[in-house]
């Protein structure tokens, strides 16, 4: 029978069902074998109900994946499983770009949550869980922005069963491992991930237990309802109007720039942002399609509203999106995506800049970059082959009260590999990893400082190499007289200690003894600068 749960129990079980999501993620990050998921956390583990809407999100999550799970889970429902057809043992993959997060690395697997029995004597199904990592292949060309078009990128994986009934696919295991770089790594991280829903499952069979629980359903629905009241208290509390920002961004880097254009609406308890106007679909695989556009909206919107409160369905219900067909952030088949994610990292630039004029001391300054994503593909001096993810960040933008940590991710939360680890993982040498003094902008409250990063190819092999930075053309903005931070800069230094050019985003080769040399952009300044009093 259904419950209802007081003030106290309901706090409770919340923090427990966090806590489920937290250990699976663990159970992730400590089985996955490639360092995107092991060291950098390029992930997310979600237990959604039977209708698949979103409990719980574990602590240690991507940005880009909020309410991307639950989405995936009821397209599952409505177009391909419905119901009647999961049973236990049962685990489904895809890679789907407009059902999953984006672009064709970011692999979506989700397990149905069996418990008891229905009056019929078959498992009753209570739920799903589901997680999303990077994985370190797809096949395709070498992730990064210069595919030409979606089947350049790589595997596509449609929604379909990788395990049924608790059988592997063979079939299935056997096409991934012969279209992909370093299968290891890749059918190793897919692996973490069964083995983190499995984990997730084991724990919420201990709770039901303790709990004398039969389904969660109707613990769901008081947590959703919990969470988004707390949102629209803090939407309420904002002054009603449109409010409209412009932000010009790199681009390629080079001839192409893009804009993006949004009207920000808040009515009532409700928030509606129209992204009309913004640049077409570009060239580059930088193009996003709409489920990672929301995520990227609603994220900096809820930091600003309500940070407190855990991720949840009820969180984003206020939250409305939309962006026209065929523009850089609703980009439909056949457009190339794989670099999305340098996009997406940018919306919360023109959401910070429109809010600032409704509540100027909850928003920040613009940060330094997107983060900046470098691939390295290629083979040791003994044969073995590897695919190693870097992420670096710049600095942070000022805010209200605070200045700019430097090199500080905003708005994903990647964590950055260990030089041993990065050392260890590729025929590289860091030679440099220090501050830029005087990077971030000045202002009341500084922007954050950037970071000069350079590692040299030691091995005796060509290494290929996939960049995707951004503010090499342009600065990130201060607020209300804050300063910008300074550009980013991206070059090679060849043995003889000449600079020649790399692309800042695409692929290029680091041959034996160049050295790759990146200084990130600082943040911007919130606030002008005080003047000094003699």
């Amino acid at each position: 029978m259904s419950r209802t749960f007081d003030a106290i129990d309901l706090s409770i079980l919340w923090s427990r069902l966090i806590s489920i999501v937290d250990e699976a993620g663990t159970t992730l990050q400590r089985t996955a074998f490639s360092s995107v998921t092991r060291e950098s956390a390029d992930f997310a583990v979600v237990l959604m109900d039977t209708q698949g809407q979103s409990l719980a999100q574990s602590s240690v999550s991507v940005p880009s994946f909020l309410g991307v799970l639950p989405f995936l889970v009821k397209a599952l429902l409505r177009d391909h499983f419905p119901p009647e057809q999961w049973q236990p043992g049962d685990v489904v993959i895809t890679n789907d770009p407009w059902l999953c997060a984006g672009h064709k690395p970011d692999i979506g697997i989700v397990s149905p949550i069996f418990y008891g029995q229905t009056p019929e004597g078959r498992p009753r199904l209570i739920g799903f869980i589901g997680c999303i990592a990077h994985s370190p292949d797809i096949g395709g060309t070498l992730w990064g922005a210069n595919a030409r078009d979606f089947y350049e990128e790589g595997l596509y994986i449609p929604p379909m069963k990788l395990l049924e009934a608790g059988h592997p696919n063979e079939t299935l295991f056997r096409l991934i491992e012969t279209n992909v770089r370093a299968p290891q790594q890749t059918l190793g991280d897919i692996l973490a991930q069964v083995a983190a829903n499995d984990q997730g499952i084991r724990s919420l069979h201990l709770l039901m237990h303790e709990y004398g629980l039969t389904e969660i359903d109707t613990l769901g629905a008081q947590i959703i309802a919990a969470s988004e009241r707390a949102m629209r208290d803090a939407i309420r509390q904002a002054p009603d109007g449109t409010y409209h920002a412009e932000y010009k961004a790199d681009g390629d880097g080079l001839n192409h720039p893009v804009r993006l254009k949004c009207a920000l609406t808040i009515r009532g308890d409700e928030i509606w942002v129209d992204y009309t106007g913004t640049s077409p679909v570009h060239p580059l695989a930088i193009n996003a399609v709409l489920n990672y556009v929301f995520a990227y909206t609603a994220y900096p919107i809820k930091c600003v509203f309500s940070p407190e409160v855990p991720n949840n369905e009820g969180s984003f219900r206020p939250i409305h999106v939309w962006a026209p067909e065929g523009c850089l952030l609703n980009a439909q088949k056949p457009a190339p995506l794989g670099a999305r994610n340098v996009t997406g990292n940018l919306l919360y630039a023109p959401i910070m800049l429109a809010l600032s004029q409704a509540v100027p001391d909850r928003v920040q300054a613009d940060c330094g970059a997107a983060v900046w994503v470098m691939v390295l593909s290629g083979r040791h001096d003994d044969g073995r082959e590897f695919v190693e993810y870097l992420f670096l960040a710049g600095g942070y933008g000022g805010r209200k009260g605070l200045r700019g940590e430097p090199t500080l991710c905003y708005p994903t939360n990647v964590a950055n590999v260990p030089v041993e680890v990065f050392e260890n993982d590729a025929p590289v040498l860091v030679l440099e990893k220090k501050l830029i003094r005087g990077s971030g902008g000045a202002g009341q409250y500084p922007g954050g400082e950037g970071q000069r990063f350079a590692y040299r190819n030691i091995g005796q092999h060509p290494i290929h190499i996939s960049n995707v930075t951004e503010k090499i053309r342009h600065q990130a903005y201060g607020l209300f007289g804050g300063k910008p931070g300074r550009r980013g800069r991206l070059y090679v230094l060849t043995p003889e200690g000449k600079r020649r050019f790399t692309p800042p985003k695409g692929h290029d080769t680091l041959l034996p003894g160049e050295t790759l040399v990146m200084e990130l952009p600082g943040g911007g300044a919130y606030g002008a600068p005080l003047a000094k009093h003699l």
